[in-house]
């Protein structure tokens, strides 16, 4: 299939040429490092915002269940009224 796509073909020598060189093996491995430490601290932060927001809509629903206003809630949660009313919806 090489033979017949100069695409892939092209792509199988630099791979080839690569691999030859320690140096490019290096800065490869480096480069691959960094995509997956980053991928990492996105989807950690991803994930704490999720339990930020999640604990935030706890609590608007616990005084909502008390009786606060939409004003109140957010003043105490440090939210928008907007805020408030789009997570009560």
């Amino acid at each position: 299939m090489a033979e017949k796509d100069e695409y892939i073909r092209e792509a199988y020598d630099t791979l080839v040429q690569m691999s030859a060189d320690e140096k490019k093996q290096m800065e490869y491995k480096a480069r691959e490092k960094a995509l997956r430490d980053y991928q990492s601290q996105m989807q950690s932060a991803e994930t704490a915002g999720f339990r930020k927001g999640l604990k935030r809509a706890k609590r608007v629903f616990q005084l909502n269940a008390q009786g606060k206003t939409p004003a109140e809630i957010a003043d105490i949660c440090q939210l928008t009224e907007q805020d408030v009313r789009d997570i009560l919806e």
